[in-house]
């Protein structure tokens, strides 16, 4: 949680926080008097909270191509041909090399446990499988699923999850810290006129980092066995955005 202190008139503003501990003495003289002022003056705090709910406009799809083969060579030189399809593929259909990203290339024995004679397992090689595991975002999230059956035909055969978010989420995140601010200003407001008091300056405003509710589709993995149609049916569903922030006035008559 991020606190800012407004111990003194918005004119001669102290932002000591933003100060390093090197200088010592001082800061703890302004930490202590920021202390005392907030404690030694009649106060109020109220809790103000504000959330929207967004439609997401990107998804990143996490995928992978596995390839497996008796020897080591074979697996990796065709689990290459059939990765390189599959980023041809995501090109072709008007993906950015931006978007692309290669995430893990792995080359790994694969074991069989047999159990001998005595009727303990035996490991016994049965070859290598290679990886190569890339992750794409689409700016057109409508064209997610056809991508997605696509990548299929090409050679994926991994799918590890969707994620969905919203390019615009930080502009509606610093819209939501005002409504959240106001929304502490109207509760104290309604508790301060009850008492024949005012509001006088705002010592505190402490904030907890915003975070999204989901209120849709979840991440889940997608199996290439699910490709019976062109297009794998992908739905963003929606975001809940949150802000909750907690502001402390003090007291006048």
């Amino acid at each position: 949680m991020s606190t800012f202190r407004f111990p003194l008139p918005l004119a001669h503003l102290a932002f000591i926080a933003a100060f390093p501990l090197a200088l010592g003495t001082p800061l703890n003289i302004a930490h202590a008097q920021e202390l005392s002022l907030k404690n030694a003056v009649p106060s109020i705090a109220t809790n103000g909270v504000a959330s929207t709910e967004v439609v997401p406009d990107l998804a990143t799809i996490s995928l992978a191509v596995d390839t497996e083969r008796p020897n080591a060579a074979d697996a990796a030189r065709d689990n290459a041909r059939a990765a390189q399809a599959v980023v041809g593929e995501i090109k072709a259909q008007g993906i950015e090399v931006r978007d692309i990203k290669t995430l893990s290339v792995t080359l790994l024995p694969v074991y069989d446990e047999v159990p001998d004679n005595s009727g303990r397992l035996k490991r016994t090689l049965r070859g290598y499988i290679a990886r190569n595991s890339l992750s794409v975002r689409i700016r057109d999230i409508a064209k997610a699923g056809v991508l997605v059956g696509k990548l299929m035909d090409k050679g994926a055969n991994s799918f590890a999850g969707i994620e969905f978010d919203d390019t615009q989420k930080e502009a509606k995140y610093d819209a939501l810290r005002g409504d959240a601010v106001r929304d502490a200003l109207r509760k104290a407001n309604s508790y301060v006129k009850g008492l024949g008091l005012k509001l006088g300056r705002v010592l505190e405003i402490a904030t907890q980092v915003p975070y999204p509710v989901p209120a849709g589709m979840s991440p889940k993995t997608l199996s290439a066995t699910q490709h019976e149609a062109a297009a794998v049916p992908v739905e963003p569903g929606v975001e809940t955005l949150r802000v909750e922030v907690q502001v402390t006035w003090e007291l006048a008559q």
